[in-house]
């Protein structure tokens, strides 16, 4: 054998072909060889057989192939923790009367004085616009406090008993960052807007012991094996989870120790946790390539679906600005620190005033600490305008907007924001086209977590009635593959293994029964999704 020749590589490589293989690189390949988890080689099949004699191949046939989707901003940790409760979503419950029969089941086989609790519940569309409160939970039970939380996860509701165990009475004030709902009396009507309902019971964020209790781990990892196979049935190898404090983090190590952490993590560690994670000396991009440390999370406002994002013009049809979670100076302050620390920071800001103030923390930081590449993100980043994208071009900011909510929640934004307002929504076109770095998001439980319904809705932007909102933002095909493939690696740092089918990549990717790129836009959601891969071992079905 002479020096110029090719050393044999072990029967161990797999090649990989199918009619398209679309590898998001400037030319898209017959096939790709995979040695481990790892993408080694792409070519003709013909090349890597030459190349890999021996190497097993296998071939999709009229499939298409695309690199695994990742979904940059949802909330698996949560979604295990949900998955045990009574699941509200309109496609199970469609009116306030099977609202309450599915909560009085739950009551009855739970012992008194133990929690009840619904999640995903969307009053547009399971109880006429009209908002479950107090009275209605009272009537489930009175033995038992009760939670329902909305499916925008920024406001719930919860009965008599539930106020007492959060020992709130008529006489409570507001909390910081938070509203309590009030009827015409004054008296409480049992809905908890933000930092109130974070207190009950999100661990990861509560300024206090949350008062509803977690579930035990065994029960929550068996529902992350169940959430993770749901997500790899939509095509879905790699998630960001936005909002991980103790408890989460202590489900997804418990997860990868045992080898059942199929998807790929980035993990975003709420804000009240980042002294302690100083103090142990973690930063961003400390983990591997399962599970890793993105950044910290942080928020300055509600929620777009659930009508409490903070804007610079009152909701349509009046209704306030919307609730800020953080001052002004709080919101300096925790930029200034996370930046300081050399980590990347992921803000939660929705509407144009939110995003604005967050600008003014991260041009305060940059000022005076300057960090190139820092890549900070906002997450959402909702609402804008022209001056709001400049001036995140110029920080190199990353965008995580949601992808498929005028798919979803068109049918009520609106009647929040109006037609006007809609133009620069979730506004892919205007961010691309100012060279911003954009991630795919569903931000689940909140949004729908399927990936093709998210490329359809940026695509058309058409509402489940088929009105189109916010024409002026549609993006190609490509562009919407991009976002969950590149835009969602690069958001998390990870664009050198993660997004392409390319050697050095790590070998993730989904097998589609059409070509993504090819089909009629209006049918990107009802492509099927053959298989899913995650490091060249098959995890779906």
């Amino acid at each position: 054998m002479g020096p110029g020749d090719r050393v044999p590589i072990p029967v161990s490589v797999q090649i990989f072909t199918a009619r398209r293989v679309i590898a998001m690189t400037d030319s898209d390949p017959e096939a790709f060889g995979c040695l481990g988890e790892w993408v080694v080689a792409t070519g003709s099949v013909a090349e890597l057989r030459e190349r890999f004699p021996g190497a097993v191949v296998t071939d999709f046939g009229d499939a298409a192939v695309v690199p695994g989707l990742n979904d940059a901003h949802q909330h698996p940790t949560m979604v295990a923790e949900d998955l045990l409760q009574v699941d509200l979503s309109p496609e199970n419950v469609a009116s306030p009367t099977e609202i309450a029969a599915a909560l009085r089941e739950r009551a009855d086989s739970t012992p008194p004085g133990e929690w009840v609790r619904g999640s995903r519940y969307d009053h547009t569309k399971s109880s006429g616009g009209t908002i479950l409160a107090r009275s209605d939970l009272d009537e489930v039970s009175i033995e038992h406090p009760v939670l329902v939380v909305h499916v925008a996860g920024h406001w719930g509701a919860v009965n008599t008993p539930g106020l007492a165990a959060a020992g709130l009475t008529d006489d409570s004030e507001d909390p910081p960052g938070g509203e309590l709902g009030r009827d015409g009396s004054g008296r409480l009507n049992g809905i908890l807007y933000e930092q109130a309902l974070f207190d009950l019971a999100y661990p990861a964020v509560a300024r206090r012991e949350p008062v509803v209790p977690p579930s035990g781990l065994e029960d929550r990892l068996r529902a992350l094996g169940e959430y993770s196979r749901m997500l790899h049935a939509a095509g879905i190898t790699s998630v960001g989870d936005a909002l991980v404090g103790p408890d989460g983090l202590e489900l997804l190590q418990a997860a990868e120790r045992r080898g059942e952490l199929s998807l790929r993590v980035n993990m975003l560690v709420a804000y009240p946790h980042f002294d302690h994670m100083c103090r142990l000396g973690l930063a961003t991009d400390f983990g591997g390539a399962r599970l890793r440390l993105g950044g910290i999370k942080a928020f300055v406002d509600g929620a777009v679906a659930g009508g409490t994002c903070l804007l610079e013009e009152p909701y349509t049809g009046g209704g306030g600005h919307g609730i800020q979670t953080v001052t002004r100076e709080e919101l300096t302050e925790l930029v200034r620190r996370v930046h300081d620390a050399g980590s990347r920071v992921g803000v939660h800001a929705n509407g144009d005033r939110a995003i604005n103030q967050l600008l003014d923390a991260l041009e305060a930081a940059d000022e005076a600490n300057p960090r190139p590449g820092a890549r900070h993100r906002i997450e959402h980043c909702t609402v804008v305008d022209e001056k709001i994208v400049e001036r995140m071009r110029r920080l190199g900011l990353v965008a995580v907007p949601f992808g498929s909510y005028v798919a979803y929640h068109g049918d009520k934004l609106v009647g929040y924001y109006g037609m006007e307002r809609l133009e620069r929504m979730f506004a892919h076109r205007s961010l691309l086209d100012a060279g911003i770095a954009a991630a795919g998001s569903s931000d689940y439980p909140c949004g729908p977590y399927q990936p093709l319904l998210a490329l359809q809705s940026c695509v058309t932007r058409r509402a489940a009635d088929g009105t189109v909102l916010g024409d002026s933002q549609r993006i190609t095909p490509r562009e919407a593959l991009a976002l969950y493939t590149t835009g969602s690696a690069y958001a998390s740092g990870e664009e050198g293994i993660k997004g392409r089918l390319a050697p050095g990549h790590l070998a993730d990717f989904v097998v589609l029964d059409e070509d993504p790129l090819a089909v009629d836009p209006n049918r990107l959601s009802g492509i099927g999704v053959r298989e899913t891969w995650v490091g060249a071992e098959q995890v779906w079905p």
